[in-house]
């Protein structure tokens, strides 16, 4: 994406003045201040600790792919997907040694658990990110949980049951010693180094974490304050017509961590600045095709919407859903999530949908999140688990392995938000 924004301004395709405004600030400032925040969760051995202490409680070893589903999804809502798939891996190494379970199956697992967990707040995954902002949606907080929580939360269990099914031979019944899983000292814990060391050692060590850690302690509070600074902003903006936007909360929080704790130049070093250029880089880009009239063309081959309401209201929300549905997974094969949503943002409102069609919202960000459950192109954080993985000498699973489970659990999660969204839409609920 980078080097696409770099061509497309050389060649005068699009303004540089116009790529400027192209770049949504409000998202470039929100997953800085997200990165810096869960940066240190994991430095201080927070996530560490947490990830450690529910996988330390398994009992028996044929649970472990249901459990690593579920923990995977809930770490992705609430620190946004991507950092929950570089975490993640270290966890998967010591689980797959330990429970001698093949590398792929941990691998996928998390992977497909965090392309479903992440679908339900809207700080789960940038796309939702963008669809919050961008839709103009009230409320984007409680509306992605109250509506999205409850079938996110039934695809994890019924994805976690299949992959249990589907790799049920492969998986040993009786569980070894779990309260010896060691794992890397990935958690970044300073604790007990020079603060200005913000190198890591890689000696294997047993998890322990203690909450008498200052930096651990500000790191704990600072990421909660944060969430429920956001989640006041909106009780405030529905009662008293007061909102801040999540960008400049996300943006204080990781301030007040800058200035209160003193490892604060290796939390800053930590702060994934790839992705930042990333989505820099992916607005001018998808900004100039759009405006060059490429996009928009394709888009003509798909059926068109239909947004008169004048007769058969419910019939036009529920064929638009599924329209979004059948576009949202097909075309994020082809460009990745993130990149469409960006492109069918802008097609979705040049096509007259605005902050009040909230199932059309809400399907887009569940199709376009969960079509990185079909194939490995389908999710940035697919690709990041493998090349993580991949980096730690870990076998990762082919494209045809991932597809094989893949596709029946992207059919399942499909049908389980559609459902529950032609719900919302026949009964408001």
């Amino acid at each position: 994406m980078s080097i696409g924004s770099i061509l497309v301004l050389g060649f005068g395709i699009i303004p540089i003045e116009s790529a400027l405004e192209s770049i949504n600030f409000q998202v470039i400032i929100f997953l800085f201040g997200m990165f810096s925040i869960t940066s240190a969760l994991e430095r201080s051995g927070v996530l560490n600790y947490v990830v450690g202490t529910v996988l330390l409680r398994i009992k028996k070893a044929n649970h472990i792919i249901i459990v690593i589903v579920f923990l995977s999804g809930f770490l992705a809502a609430f620190v946004v997907n991507d950092t929950a798939a570089i975490l993640l891996i270290p966890f998967a190494i010591s689980i797959s040694n330990q429970l001698k379970i093949k590398p792929s199956i941990v691998l996928i697992s998390i992977a497909i658990g965090i392309n479903i967990g992440s679908t339900m707040t809207p700080i789960g995954s940038p796309q939702n990110l963008l669809i919050a902002s961008q839709s103009g949606m009230a409320l984007p907080f409680m509306t992605f949980l109250s509506i999205l929580g409850p079938p996110t939360i039934i695809n994890l269990f019924l994805s976690g049951l299949v992959l249990h099914l589907y790799y049920k031979k492969t998986l040993i019944t009786k569980s070894p010693h779990l309260e010896e899983l060691y794992v890397k000292n990935d958690s970044k814990d300073l604790s007990n180094e020079n603060q200005d060391n913000c190198e890591v050692s890689n000696k294997l060590k047993p998890i322990q974490f203690s909450f008498t850690n200052r930096f651990a302690k500000i790191s704990v509070l600072v990421f909660l304050s944060t969430i429920g600074a956001m989640i006041l902003s909106e009780v405030t903006h529905l009662l008293f017509e007061v909102h801040v936007d999540i960008g400049i909360i996300s943006l204080i929080g990781a301030a007040i961590l800058y200035i209160l704790c003193k490892e604060r130049i290796c939390i800053l070093k930590d702060v994934n600045y790839s992705v930042l250029i990333f989505f820099v880089g992916m607005f001018i880009f998808t900004s100039a095709l759009w405006t060059s009239g490429l996009i928009p063309s394709i888009m003509d081959y798909f059926p068109p919407f239909n947004l008169d309401n004048t007769y058969n209201e419910t019939y036009n929300m529920l064929r638009n859903n599924a329209i979004i549905s059948v576009v949202s997974i097909t075309m994020s094969q082809i460009l990745s999530n993130v990149p469409f949503v960006v492109i069918y943002n802008h097609f979705m409102i040049e096509h007259g949908f605005d902050k009040d069609d909230v199932s059309a919202w809400l399907m887009l960000a569940s199709a376009s999140t969960i079509a990185g459950n079909l194939t490995i192109f389908g999710a940035a954080s697919n690709i990041i688990i493998m090349q993580t993985a991949e980096s730690r000498g870990m076998k990762v699973f082919s494209f045809v392995e991932f597809f094989k489970i893949g596709s029946i659990i992207t059919v399942l999660n499909i049908t389980v938000y559609y459902l529950f969204l032609a719900f919302y839409i026949l009964y408001g609920v």
